[in-house]
């Protein structure tokens, strides 16, 4: 049997992506409508405001408390936040509201349902939020999962971000870390332990990011760690390099 013509590196998510916890907290941001598809806007306070415009491509629980959450500390950065619905009103908390572990939720058949209308919804909020905000100053980041693809999507040539960040990834194929341009700088930071992301695929997404003299960082560490300091790094990150475009 030949080998497949574009290797996955990050498998598709599973039902593991399902588990963690529910923050808390009053969102600080708000919904608003850009190319007719829910955006979750969060305003950084105009003295700390760095020009920038974030783009966050959620994990599957889609437009939710710990994503909103997420962006508002992005925006308490400096950075206009801006996360896309691109479940369209389904993202999976609204099927398994009860337990992030109901083995009754049908994963699969929901994760298939929205494979293609979340790459089509995407690529279409990516041009709206360019015409409404311009080309310029975008940084782009998401903070599990789901959103990998799209963030390696607008790291590429036809991309609009200058710098990206992706945390716990899946479904990623040896083509997206391809295509990602020289000069669009990315940090993946992930647990040690991770079986969407196994540790011969992370070598070779550094061996292909190696060879093609791509300007990147891998963050390893373990599921406790991960989870407390990528938001850290990814600051850091974003900070440094959009400081130096």
């Amino acid at each position: 049997m030949s080998a497949p013509e574009d290797p996955a590196l990050a498998k598709p998510a599973e039902f593991c992506c399902l588990r963690g916890s529910f923050l808390s907290g009053e969102p600080a941001g708000n919904l608003k409508q850009i190319g007719g598809v829910d955006t979750y806007v969060a305003t950084p306070d105009e003295t700390k405001s760095n020009g920038h415009v974030l783009l966050f491509f959620p994990d599957a629980f889609g437009l939710h408390i710990n994503n909103f959450l997420t962006m508002d500390a992005f925006a308490a950065c400096g950075y206009l936040t801006l996360g896309v619905d691109y479940f369209a009103g389904d993202p999976i908390w609204k099927h398994s509201q009860s337990s992030l572990n109901d083995p009754t939720f049908d994963f699969q058949s929901w994760k298939h349902k929205h494979m293609e209308f979340t790459d089509r919804i995407a690529d279409k909020w990516v041009k709206d939020v360019e015409a409404e905000y311009g080309r310029n100053g975008k940084s782009i980041c998401l903070r599990r999962a789901w959103g990998a693809r799209f963030a390696c999507a607008q790291l590429s040539n036809d991309g609009i971000c200058r710098a990206g960040a992706i945390a716990h990834p899946s479904f990623i194929n040896e083509s997206h870390v391809f295509g990602i341009d020289v000069q669009a700088p990315i940090l993946f930071s992930v647990p040690n332990r991770d079986s969407l992301f196994m540790p011969e695929q992370r070598a070779r997404a550094v061996e292909i990011m190696t060879n093609e003299n791509k300007e990147f960082i891998t963050q390893i560490s373990s599921p406790m760690l991960h989870m407390n300091l990528h938001f850290q790094s990814f600051i850091q990150w974003f900070d440094f390099w959009l400081s130096t475009l």
